[in-house]
């Protein structure tokens, strides 16, 4: 991880600690041509929560969101060793994992309208 992300990286933490309980959205996009999300080169996969925990492994030194969808528990993981670049926004935030010089993976996490719900969100 580049050591002049990590006050980014505690932004980013703190601000979806403080979302807990409300709905997030998080986009994964996995490009094969690192630089750019052209359709053609990148697949994307989309899981919302509605948030119940979110921290940074030691052992691993991952960042777990964890939450709960249609009545199951659901996470997801970034590790933040390969950590890229991380752009916070209020409401979302982009986390960039450089996985090769062939690989990279765009995590976005997007709080939702609060009066959104999801079915069976317990």
């Amino acid at each position: 991880m580049k050591r002049e992300l990590l006050p980014q990286l505690e932004s980013l933490v703190r601000r979806l600690y403080e979302c807990r309980g409300s709905l997030v959205e998080v986009v994964e996009q996995i490009t094969r041509f690192p630089g750019t999300l052209d359709r053609h080169f990148t697949t994307t996969s989309t899981l919302v929560m509605r948030l119940e925990f979110v921290g940074v492994t030691v052992s691993g030194a991952s960042l777990m969101v964890l939450g709960r969808a249609f009545g199951r528990d659901v996470g997801y993981q970034a590790t933040c060793d390969l950590l890229e670049s991380l752009t916070v926004f209020p409401g979302e935030a982009v986390f960039v994992e450089r996985f090769s010089k062939g690989v990279e993976r765009h995590s976005t996490f997007r709080l939702l309208n609060s009066g959104e719900v999801t079915p069976d969100d317990t």
